[in-house]
């Protein structure tokens, strides 16, 4: 296999990745939309189970919660001082952990200063960007 055929591959899957990503999310709306819609005609025809080709169907009413944008801090206090402190989690995104340990990696001549061994998992790979040409080159390498 030649490196223009194998680049064709790496292609079509990230292709079909980008495809499958958002035929999922279409398919979720697709999802809720019939959902409500089966509800609530179970609802007005005051069917609150249904039996069909090997599985049951129930109504059920769920009440979900969400923080508001922008509480944290004032939910948070109020968890606390209502004795629910432990609740609260303290996290650090994936993203922002990469770009400061590949900053701290970089002041220090490539490597993670040693406190920070056996904390920070450091692994190297290679990979491949992909990124639409100006002009299409008809599978010429360059190098």
């Amino acid at each position: 296999m030649d490196i223009m055929t194998k680049i064709d591959e790496y292609r079509a899957l990230l292709d079909e990745k980008d495809r499958l990503k958002e035929l999922t999310s279409d398919n979720n709306k697709l999802i809720e939309r019939c959902r409500d819609e089966l509800a609530q005609m179970m609802i007005n025809e005051e069917v609150p189970k249904v039996s069909r080709s090997g599985y049951s169907y129930t109504l059920q009413e769920k009440t979900k919660y969400s923080k508001s944008a922008g509480a944290d801090e004032e939910l948070f206090s109020l968890l606390r001082a209502e004795g629910l402190g432990d609740l609260i989690k303290e996290t650090v995104s994936p993203q922002t952990l990469q770009v400061t340990m590949s900053f701290l990696a970089e002041e220090n001549g490539g490597d993670l200063p040693e406190e920070y061994g056996g904390l920070i998992n450091v692994y190297s790979y290679f990979d491949v960007a992909k990124r639409k040409d100006r002009k299409d080159r008809g599978g010429k390498i360059n190098g």
